[in-house]
């Protein structure tokens, strides 16, 4: 999830098309809740609604999953380790995982962010034994809009908030996290309200994990409207890859902490393709090839992940192709839930046996009334 945008990311966002009937009557329903979003009292009760629809007013309660899988396999250095053991499978085959009640987290779950809608962009962060996950907390009528948070677990079942670890003046989503050299790093995505000055993409190194994140260095500053920064390093190079939902940018630098990094030679390295061409996950590195994850925006934001694989990437040339089993993560098909209606973030982790992957879902059903700000994190095994 990247903004609010005055709505462009979800009212103003172009549906599938229709019918002449059915589509003035999508416009009625847009118009209506442009006008019930001007007001922040009928605005939210009309969320409220939402929230009831899909994530009903009960408590939720926590499953347990084993834990310890996970215990010594990501305390290295680098974490993940590039690139992974070509034996091991991709995730592509992705189910919600057994023991755990989905969704792991929502908004009921955030105490320090006042108004807070939803909850977005999972990424996942494994240590001694302990899972890590940074997340958008997302509030329509605050300033800044988004802030990044933070919860733990044990298990990847039972989760517990730990609140808001970076705050900015910019809108913050997206909180790409890794670990490299034995520091731990954050690439949020930030969003200027300011058209012609976009904001740069900014590195931030944790002093005092997971908490006290410190800007280290701006890598590039994009030429647009380019969002969620993926990173990852391949055949001796760092890479960055980001996108606008419809062309797909790439960078390389020699250096993680560099300023200025070198644009792709052949940016747009992917051009009209809204099917794939903004990240949504991190990526699964191999020696050959590197499996990348993509919002299909095609009809709807965020309405599913996609897989390509990248098979060429050098300062000059660039090619990928739509892996087998594409897309990754879609809605499920139910007409209430959290997970009824859209998906946009993907993040796998190796635990030794399988995948545990850390994805976020928005329900359908109603979102032109009460809004698509109603997102919540879950987690699946491939």
């Amino acid at each position: 999830m990247s903004d609010d945008r005055g709505g462009r990311r979800d009212a103003d966002a172009a549906p599938a098309p229709h019918p002449r009937g059915r589509n003035l009557a999508g416009d009625a329903l847009r118009a209506l809740r442009t006008r019930l979003g001007a007001s922040p009292a009928v605005g939210n009760a009309a969320w409220r609604l939402g929230e009831l629809l899909h994530h009903g007013g009960g408590e939720r309660r926590p499953g347990t999953a084993e834990a310890g899988r996970i215990a010594g396999l990501s305390d290295g250095p680098d974490a993940p380790t590039y690139p992974i053991e070509a034996a091991i499978a991709d995730p592509l085959d992705p189910a919600p995982a057994p023991g755990v009640v989905n969704p792991v987290l929502t908004v009921a779950d955030v105490t320090d962010v006042a108004g807070a809608h939803c909850v977005a962009d999972p990424f996942l962060l494994p240590l001694a034994g302990t899972w890590h996950l940074f997340f958008e907390v997302y509030a329509h009528h605050r300033r800044p809009t988004a802030v990044i948070a933070h919860a733990t677990s044990p298990d990847g079942a039972d989760w517990t908030y730990d609140g808001v670890v970076l705050e900015t003046e910019h809108h913050l989503s997206y909180p790409y996290a890794f670990r490299w050299d034995g520091d731990h790093y954050m690439v949020p995505d930030a969003w200027s309200k300011d058209p012609a000055n976009p904001a740069p993409v900014t590195l931030y190194r944790a002093h005092d994990f997971p908490r006290g994140w410190e800007p280290i260095a701006d890598l590039f500053t994009p030429p647009g409207d380019l969002h969620d920064c993926t990173l990852f390093r391949w055949d001796g190079r760092w890479w960055a890859l980001c996108g606008d939902g419809r062309d797909l940018y790439a960078y390389h630098s020699d250096a993680l902490d560099a300023d200025g990094w070198t644009p792709h030679a052949a940016n747009p390295v992917v051009a009209g393709r809204p099917a794939g061409a903004r990240p949504g996950g991190r990526p699964v590195v191999r020696d050959e090839r590197v499996l990348a994850f993509y919002q299909d925006g095609t009809n709807h934001y965020g309405g599913q992940v996609r897989a390509y694989e990248i098979t060429d990437l050098t300062p000059e040339t660039y090619s990928d192709r739509e892996a087998d089993g594409s897309p990754v993560m879609h809605a499920d098909g139910e007409r209430f839930g959290w997970l009824s209606g859209f998906t946009h973030q993907f993040d796998p982790w190796y635990d030794g046996e399988g995948w545990w992957c850390a994805v976020d879902g928005n329900p359908g059903f109603g979102w032109r009334l009460t809004g698509d700000h109603h997102w919540a994190i879950g987690m699946f095994r491939a």
